[in-house]
């Protein structure tokens, strides 16, 4: 998210993507974007201040570098809004790892979220869809008594 710019982003009314150059292990890919992303998404190119010579989407206004948000920027920002939605620990990662539990209770593949997420192994994309506590009652409560 940090050094996406605006080539890396395909927006229509019906379909989207974004292009990840640079994921983990250097590895590329394209991820779709769902109707709610393109309408955030959207909405900000609207107002993202032209005055910048850099092709970020997401750019520093309060850096003298009016570059790219840091990683660190990114962190402080999602952990600002999640004390502000009372969940003090809520980070990047987690939002990640929601995600692709929210793919899965869905019922996307597990492949279809390794590809997401940018996992050439599936045994890594088992890690962060562990089921909860919650998940496992829930199975267990799906159990009719006779």
């Amino acid at each position: 998210m940090a050094n996406l710019e605006l080539v890396d982003l395909t927006l229509s009314e019906r379909k989207g993507s974004l292009l990840v150059r640079n994921g983990k292990g250097n590895k590329q890919r394209t991820v779709p974007l769902n109707v709610d992303a393109r309408s955030a998404l959207s909405a900000w190119l609207e107002i993202r201040p032209e005055m910048f010579e850099n092709n970020f989407v997401f750019v520093a206004l309060e850096s003298n570098s009016q570059g790219p948000l840091s990683s660190r920027t990114i962190q402080r920002i999602v952990q600002r809004y999640g004390e502000d939605a009372q969940l003090p620990d809520l980070t990047p990662h987690i939002l990640r790892h929601t995600f692709a539990k929210n793919l899965l209770n869905s019922g996307v593949t597990l492949e279809k979220v390794a590809s997401l997420l940018g996992h050439s192994s599936l045994d890594t994309t088992r890690i962060y869809v562990t089921p909860s506590l919650q998940d496992l009652e829930q199975a267990v409560s799906r159990i009719e008594s006779e």
